[in-house]
Formats: C-alpha cells, sequence, structure tokens
C-alpha cells in the first residue's frame, strides 16, 4: 500500500470533497507520497522531526492522514523546502540497508516532488491537501 496525496476543495458546509479522476486534473502517479512504511520510517521519523517539520510527522498520529487546510499551503510547502534541505541527512538516517544514502536521497526528493505538485496544484485551486 503507497501513500496518497489528494487535492481538496472546502463545500460550503465545512466538509471536504476530495478530488478524483478528470476533477483532479493531475496525471496518473502524481498522487504519490510514498510506501506506506514512511508513515513512521520517513515521515514521521525523529530525523524529520528533529529539524523542525510538523505537517509530515502528524502523519504518525492520524489514523488514516492528515489535513493540509488551504491557508496552511504556504507553510506546508516551506516544510517541504526545509526537508530538501535536510535530504542528504535524512536520506542517511532513514534508509533501508539495501539501499545507498544516494539512492534513498533520490526515492524522497522523487516523493517530495509530487507532494510538492500536490500542494502547488491545490494551491491554485484554493483548497487543501490531504495524505493518508
Amino acid at each position: 500500500m503507497s501513500l496518497s496525496s489528494e487535492v481538496f476543495l472546502l463545500r460550503e458546509d465545512g466538509e471536504i470533497d476530495v478530488l478524483t479522476g478528470e476533477r483532479d486534473g493531475r496525471p496518473d502517479g502524481m498522487d504519490l507520497a510514498g510506501p506506506e512504511s514512511w508513515r513512521t520510517a520517513v515521515w514521521g521519523s525523529r530525523s524529520i522531526r528533529r529539524i523542525g517539520a510538523r505537517f509530515l510527522p502528524a502523519l504518525v498520529s492520524v489514523h488514516h492522514g492528515d489535513v493540509v487546510a488551504p491557508d496552511e499551503i504556504p507553510a506546508f510547502l516551506a516544510e517541504v523546502a526545509l526537508v530538501r534541505a535536510h535530504l542528504t541527512e535524512l536520506a542517511r538516517e532513514t534508509r533501508r540497508p539495501d539501499r545507498t544514502v544516494e539512492q534513498h536521497a533520490d526515492h524522497i526528493a522523487g516523493r517530495l516532488d509530487r507532494i510538492e505538485a500536490s500542494a502547488r496544484h491545490a494551491r491554485r485551486l484554493g483548497g487543501g491537501l490531504l495524505i493518508w
């Protein structure tokens, strides 16, 4: 199972409307946020918490994902930039034994690219992001 980053809009009643299929408007695969194991091993790791991330580590304490509200998207994008700035350190501390640090860093960077693209898409639509 994989984590995904879904764009949502707020309905008038305050509930979220997750955009799917053609309503989403993103190419297939752009929602992939990493393997399920990354919920704790990477996005919720001590390493990522130590650098000051708050949105991605929240994935650990929520049963099926976490919502980044529309007004939080700029702060979330700043967190993505923070994680990128510490990418090698994060990769070194969270890699599996069957990967090099460079391979793991590339894998994390690829998932960050997709998460960031999802957040930018949400911002263009005036929506938020659900990572689950």
